[in-house]
């Protein structure tokens, strides 16, 4: 019978399990209990977070609050109100977003996670195909990319980017549905008429999802599912992504 010495993993091997047995506790001490849900504790990750159509920052200014409590620095878009970029505009719109994800990436020295609610989550996926290296991954809430889904006829949010015909032409129709070259993430509502469900579901592959929550979707960014859903995207160690797991 082998003494007890024997079964001791000679030093090297627990000196290389030390980062193991590091990242075991750092997780199992990065969350925290809220009602309704958890929080994931965060280490500094940027995140930009866009206004709904039609609000401003006060209308992210609790969710980003309770980001930046988490341990996260949470960005405004800084546009002030979101009053859609028009059909001829999308691109100039782009461009000046494209400047704040510049000025975060280099203050935080890191690539930035982009969160788009409803419309501005079109904003979010576009850039991160404009400027793929400073984009971490991609988040939306309620966003309607999926513009041959059923029921986008009926999808008012989308006015502001119909052409002189009335509708979203065929070649911006096919550029959003095409998912980011990141991490995608689209959080959406079954029990709201404001965005079709069907409008919100990507593609799923080995770097996208698709989650769906009984949440109206007006109560997105508040409902504490989200919140736990958002944080563990973002807590996740860097280069690392997978699927959410409650």
């Amino acid at each position: 019978m082998p003494g007890f010495a024997s079964l001791i993993a000679p030093r090297p091997v627990l000196q290389a399990l030390q980062p193991l047995r590091r990242l075991i506790h750092r997780t199992a001490q990065s969350s925290r209990a809220i009602p309704g849900g958890r929080l994931y504790l965060g280490e500094g990750q940027p995140i930009i977070v866009f206004p709904a159509f039609g609000g401003g920052p006060e209308t992210t200014a609790s969710l980003r609050s309770t980001l930046s409590a988490a341990g996260f620095a949470a960005y405004d878009w800084g546009q002030g109100a979101d009053r859609g970029p028009g059909p001829f505009s999308l691109n100039r719109c782009l461009r000046r977003l494209e400047e704040q994800v510049i000025e975060v990436f280099e203050d935080a020295r890191q690539p930035v996670t982009l969160l788009g609610w409803g419309l501005s989550g079109v904003y979010a996926r576009e850039l991160a195909k404009r400027i793929t290296p400073l984009v971490r991954q991609v988040i939306t809430l309620g966003t309607p990319f999926n513009i041959n889904a059923e029921g986008a006829r009926r999808c008012a949010m989308l006015a502001p980017l119909h052409g002189p015909e009335g509708h979203v032409d065929a070649a911006l129709s096919f550029r959003l549905r095409q998912r980011p070259p990141v991490p995608c993430t689209s959080i959406y509502s079954l029990s709201d008429e404001t965005v079709p469900w069907q409008m919100c579901v990507e593609t799923e592959s080995a770097e996208s999802e698709n989650i769906k929550l009984a949440v109206p979707y007006r109560q997105l960014p508040q409902s504490p599912k989200v919140l736990e859903i958002i944080t563990h995207r973002l807590a996740q160690p860097k280069d690392v992504w997978r699927p959410f797991e409650a």
